[in-house]
């Protein structure tokens, strides 16, 4: 069943103090969602998440990213292949490109 289809039949009342009401109404808004919405994201998920909308050119960085390190693996695969060898530095920059894809995704998912 749909839940536009549902009606909640519980109320509950909660008293805040002034600031904790303030931060409710802030996280909510940072959230986009009213503050009923945000309260049964908590209860449901342990915390309430605003959707994320990620612009056509922060994925474009992302798949940027991906590639580059797509490539490097694939190199040092066939470094690997050819020489049973990899050079401590292909492994050091492969680490170093995922973390920067890592902070990048994090950066945009924090927005």
């Amino acid at each position: 069943m749909a839940e536009k289809d549902r009606k909640r039949r519980k109320q509950f009342l909660l008293h805040l103090l002034y600031e904790e009401y303030e931060v409710l109404c802030e996280k909510a808004s940072d959230a986009k969602m009213t503050k009923s919405e945000f309260v049964r994201n908590v209860i449901l998920y342990g915390a309430a998440r605003g959707k994320r909308n990620f612009s056509t050119e922060d994925a474009v960085k992302i798949c940027y990213e991906l590639n580059r390190i797509g490539n490097n693996i694939n190199q040092i695969a066939y470094q690997a292949n050819r020489d049973s060898f990899v050079s401590r530095n292909d492994i050091d920059t492969l680490k170093d490109q995922y973390e920067k894809i890592l902070d990048l995704f994090s950066s945009f998912a924090m927005t």
